[in-house]
């Protein structure tokens, strides 16, 4: 059976997406739904995140950035040869529900309310897997390429990011427009409160680059190899993967 260990720590300085993680706390049923549906192609990309890391085919310990409640990387997991899954997370009830997804696995977890960068700065020693799924959009341009730097430093293997993208040439409100205008029928599973609280925060806290500037961050941050693995059926949804 997997041992559990959750851990607090104090804070130090601002804490990156902290207006976006108190949009998280208000929006958990509604983005629930959305997972359950399937609209965000969930399924499709924990697929993707689980045969990378077969293909690893050795031993491996895996790093989950913004784990939320760990039930995609839960579902990638299984069945591979994961050693040690490590869990960062700034919402405190996130982490309570990774625990209590966790348990039962065949693998030792740490779980850290903290912030993304100083976790992964102090980590003791280099994961050799990192993933983060969408969460990296909420931080302006300079702030992701800090913590893509920071995960290159402490990863030894690979990065996979799934994030909203824009087309190249696509501007952050051409993008806000195309993508509501595209969801809101998919989504007819929220309530009309629902889908105006995620289109707000949309709105206002979401900052995607485009296709090109999500590889280049990685180009610059040190990873030798930055590719794109899948677009969802939206176009407005991707995942990349960067190599060292």
């Amino acid at each position: 059976m997997v041992n559990v260990h959750v851990h607090q720590f104090t804070r130090r300085g601002d804490v990156v997406d902290a207006a976006a993680m108190e949009e998280f706390h208000k929006q958990w049923g509604a983005y629930q739904k959305l997972v359950d549906s399937n609209v965000l192609s969930h399924r499709e990309v924990g697929g993707i995140l689980h045969e990378a890391v077969l293909a690893l085919a050795r031993p491996f310990s895996f790093v989950d950035i913004a784990c939320g409640d760990a039930s995609l990387t839960k579902t990638a997991l299984t069945g591979t040869p994961v050693t040690h899954y490590h869990g960062i997370d700034l919402s405190q009830p996130a982490i309570d529900l990774a625990a209590t997804n966790l348990e039962g696995m065949l693998f030792e977890a740490d779980l850290d309310h903290e912030d993304f960068v100083v976790a992964l700065e102090d980590r003791p020693e280099p994961t050799d897997v990192a993933w983060c799924g969408l969460s990296l959009h909420h931080l302006e341009t300079g702030q992701k390429r800090d913590l893509i730097r920071a995960i290159h430093g402490s990863t030894a293997s690979f990065l996979m990011i799934y994030e909203p993208a824009r087309r190249d040439g696509e501007d952050r409100k051409s993008w806000i427009d195309r993508f509501l205008a595209t969801h809101k029928l998919r989504w007819s599973m929220l309530s009309p409160a629902e889908w105006d609280h995620i289109a707000h925060h949309i709105a206002t806290c979401d900052f995607p680059e485009t296709a090109s500037g999500w590889l280049e961050l990685g180009r610059e941050a040190g990873f030798s190899r930055a590719r794109e693995l899948f677009a969802d059926p939206t176009d407005t949804l991707r995942v990349f993967r960067y190599d060292r």
